[in-house]
């Protein structure tokens, strides 16, 4: 019987030593970079998260400053269906009462006599010139295109049109032509100058002047809209406008004010009341959302801060020095006093006080008082070039700004993935290598132990016989 080496020869697995070989070169370096991979993308999720809530926070402090919200005016209309009010924040606070006796008007002209509307039918041809306040445009009209319809059309898409508006109205068998501008007020009448034009569109001359002496009709006169100012002084607007006749106020008359309560003379409430006051309530709302979005802040913070002592292990941010120190400075700030008309007041003169824990919290009926009677206290507190939230916007820019503390860890881990997966790629590359390496001297060995067993049973095979 032939002798054999077992498990020699084409019986090694050269395919799954070669896989053990290239795990156990593997696996301490992979297990290094997910290892440090994870911390480092777990730590920027979780600076992502408060970069993005601090950054919120700093958005919102700028609209506030935009908005001027600790300035904002409360405009209210006793009858907003009559006239319809707004103020700006330098708006002095008052009363005021306000006649409507007149709204604006567009110049509206027809003209007078029946005009043949049929295609075929020629009004005449020539120039006709219009004005419209101080601007003229001309058009002239083809004999070839001289119909209703082409007269319409040429006015309206005339170049240089200064807001005048041509139609036709059918009754019965007659076309009449209208003219409307789209401007309002007494300034922009509408003048026709026909003198070099032909047939019917001679016609339709008008003069503003001497609105008689042609053959068109005014629909609607050309007026200014009119107040009238706690009885005693009249404003005109071209239109239904009124823009800073009362410093930092805009009023939109809609009605007539000589219909409320129907009308009648012997009722003599016929004027709209209007009331400029401190918006309190916006001034509160926006205490109300920073002190909300800071508290949120401090939760999720807090959150990723726990230690669980079971697992013992700590959240991303335990032990952070970042967040510990911003809100550490938060806190400096909340008890740092601003000086206001040589008073130094504190965030919580207005109500707003902090806990042991850092969290902010309002007592409504102080913040009520401190608007009520002191608001432009309020606002210097607050908005002024060295208030509150000016020091907050300045503390929030050092960690998320360009070159913040905050910013520049996150770039700083960035780097550090970046760096990790080029050690990826190298590592993977290498172990590439390392496995076709090895799998080439493996089969190598199997194919000597292979030649070594055929050789080693032809030996026994000759020593048998």
């Amino acid at each position: 019987m032939g002798l054999s080496v077992g498990g020699l020869g084409s019986g090694l697995d050269v395919a799954g030593m070669t896989d053990m070989l290239v795990a156990a070169e593997r696996t301490p370096k992979q297990q290094r970079i997910d290892k440090q991979m994870q911390e480092v993308e777990v730590s920027l999720s979780a600076y992502g998260q408060v970069n993005s809530s601090m950054s919120d926070m700093q958005e919102m402090f700028e609209e506030f400053d935009e908005e001027e919200v600790f300035l904002s005016k409360k405009a209210v209309s006793s009858e907003g269906s009559y006239l319809k009010v707004s103020a700006e924040s330098h708006a002095q606070n008052g009363n005021y009462s306000i006649e409507v006796n007149q709204l604006a008007q567009s110049h509206r002209l027809v003209s007078q006599n029946g005009l043949d509307a049929d295609p075929d039918a020629s009004l005449g041809d020539g120039e006709l010139v219009f004005s419209l306040g101080s601007e003229t445009m001309s058009v002239t009209i083809d004999p070839a295109k001289s119909s209703l319809k082409d007269v319409v059309d040429a006015i309206n898409n005339a170049n240089g049109n200064p807001g005048i508006n041509a139609t036709t109205i059918t009754v019965g068998t007659e076309a009449h032509i209208v003219f409307t501008s789209d401007k309002t007020g007494a300034a922009n009448t509408i003048t026709i100058d026909a003198s070099n034009a032909t047939g019917e569109l001679s016609k339709l001359a008008f003069d503003p002047a001497d609105p008689a002496a042609g053959e068109m009709d005014v629909m609607q006169e050309a007026l200014d809209a009119e107040i009238m100012i706690d009885n005693f002084l009249t404003a005109t607007s071209d239109t239904n406008e009124f823009d800073n006749v009362i410093d930092g106020v805009k009023l939109n008359v809609e009605k007539l004010t000589g219909t409320l309560n129907g009308g009648r003379d012997d009722i003599d409430v016929k004027k709209v009341n209007i009331t400029i006051s401190n918006d309190t309530d916006k001034a509160k709302e926006s205490v109300e959302s920073f002190t909300e979005s800071y508290n949120a802040f401090l939760e999720m913070v807090e959150e990723m801060s726990k230690y669980d002592i079971e697992e013992k292990t700590g959240g991303p941010l335990n032990g952070d020095s970042i967040t510990r120190s911003f809100t550490g400075q938060m806190r400096t700030l909340m008890n740092t006093p601003v000086e206001v008309n040589g008073e130094q007041l504190y965030l919580s003169d207005f109500g707003v006080t902090t806990t042991r824990e850092g969290v902010l919290e309002i007592d409504d009926e102080m913040l009520d008082d401190a608007l009520a009677d002191n608001f432009a206290a309020f606002n210097q507190f607050f908005a002024s070039d060295n208030g509150f939230l000016k020091e907050v916007d300045k503390l929030m820019e050092s960690y998320v700004g360009r070159e913040g503390t905050l910013t520049n860890r996150e770039e700083s881990l960035e780097g550090q993935k970046s760096r990790l997966e080029d050690d990826q790629r190298e590592l993977d590359r290498r172990m590439e290598a390392y496995e076709e390496r090895t799998y080439k001297q493996m089969s190598a060995m199997d194919a000597a132990i292979y030649k070594m067993n055929n050789e080693l049973n032809t030996m026994m095979s000759l020593l048998v016989f």
